[in-house]
């Protein structure tokens, strides 16, 4: 490896920093922004693995529109099956 290629590896890698660092701050931002928005103070009575979830689901919108209530029925009686 020639010092020429390892300088633009070096360079490569801080170009590829930069453009991500914007993406994951707003992403980041997005985040906290959404879990001030639901912890209310009726939301400080639930317990957090619930709040968690919650904050999931709200953030990825686009993919909880395409699980339905029967999915997820079917996902419940599926786990009691296996429990028995």
């Amino acid at each position: 490896m020639t010092a020429e290629s390892e300088s633009h590896h070096l360079v490569d890698g801080l170009l590829s920093l930069v453009l991500t660092i914007f993406v994951s701050n707003a992403t980041t931002k997005r985040a906290f922004s959404t879990m001030t928005i639901i912890k209310t103070s009726l939301h400080n009575k639930i317990e957090d693995d619930f709040l968690t979830n919650y904050i999931i689901v709200f953030i990825e919108k686009e993919i909880a529109k395409k699980v339905s209530t029967d999915m997820i029925i079917a996902d419940f009686y599926k786990m009691k099956e296996l429990s028995l």
